[in-house]
């Protein structure tokens, strides 16, 4: 019989929420880490529930995440640099905290104070409360085997709940992440890392970085049935799988200005329905052009706004 599971995806930048939800810059963040995670905590705890966390988070990453757990009859967890972890049932308030680039970010907090972003997963799970940690999670599902599936930046945010894992608790996760994120992976745990590289672009399904993760389970579970086999038995499975494989040669792609980008997009909007996934894909594919993910949302979102505007 196959063992029961959990799939544990990272929360996401785009949101299924309207207007502006809560930000690190409505909170005190003068003091000490713990002190700016204390009036965080607080903060959410007076913050409305908006939606199910299912229902807010948004992008293919995501979406991936979902099909695995729906698959394996399991239930799917966020870790959220702004809640800590939460169940994807779990009714939440809208908010805006990354552990990423972008908007929000808690990189300039932690870099004006010194610290790393596992100090902040800490502080918060802390503050919000250990049933909020990784340890807790697994805590909660002691007879399930826990699919990890997250970028490096998030990989970094829970290290040292990784590290606090007792060795049967480990020896029930499977860690899925880029090359970047296995290096943030502490001892403990390594062992379980499962060896996916970019030679998965090469099989039958490729995408973009910020979903490597999340392609890299659907893998594993549909192609080489990997929740059923050990941690040895999936090390070596995935291993065999990459060395069957090659890296697709990439594109030389075309460095344009934001200016250019936008009359590129607005040229060919309507021949592809402003579906911002098959622009991307146009963009990159057919016109040869580099525009990294984050970049291109936000060019997106401006012309689509310009053109709802218009008519």
């Amino acid at each position: 019989m196959t063992r029961k599971a959990i799939v544990v995806t990272n929360c996401t930048n785009r949101k299924r929420v309207s207007g502006v939800g809560l930000a690190l810059n409505e909170v005190e963040t003068g003091g000490p880490l713990t002190s700016v995670a204390a009036h965080w905590a607080k903060a959410v705890r007076k913050a409305r529930p908006s939606r199910l966390a299912q229902d807010v988070y948004m992008g293919r990453a995501f979406v991936e995440a979902q099909h695995v757990a729906a698959s394996l009859g399991g239930t799917l967890h966020v870790i959220s640099a702004g809640l800590g972890v939460v169940d994807a049932t779990d009714p939440i308030p809208s908010y805006d905290l990354t552990v990423s680039d972008g908007s929000n970010s808690l990189k300039p907090l932690l870099l004006r104070l010194g610290k790393e972003p596992s100090d902040w997963w800490s502080a918060l799970t802390a503050k919000l409360g250990h049933q909020r940690s990784v340890h807790a999670l697994l805590d909660r599902h002691a007879d399930a085997l826990a699919l990890f599936a997250l970028p490096g930046s998030y990989v970094a945010l829970i290290a040292r709940d990784l590290a606090s894992l007792t060795d049967t608790q480990v020896s029930r996760v499977r860690i899925l992440t880029s090359g970047h994120g296995q290096a943030f992976v502490p001892v403990n745990a390594r062992h379980v890392v499962l060896p996916y590289d970019e030679r998965l672009e090469g099989s039958s399904f490729p995408g973009t970085r910020t979903d490597f993760a999340q392609r890299a389970l659907r893998h594993f579970v549909e192609v080489l049935h990997g929740h059923r086999l050990s941690a040895e038995e999936g090390r070596m499975a995935v291993a065999n799988a990459m060395h069957m494989l090659r890296k697709p040669a990439v594109p030389v792609r075309e460095r344009k200005t934001d200016a250019e980008i936008l009359a590129l997009l607005r040229k060919n909007w309507h021949r592809f329905d402003g579906a911002s996934s098959r622009l991307l894909r146009y963009l990159r594919d057919d016109a040869l052009v580099a525009c990294e993910q984050g970049r291109f949302r936000g060019l997106w979102c401006l012309l689509q706004q310009e053109l709802t505007t218009k008519g």
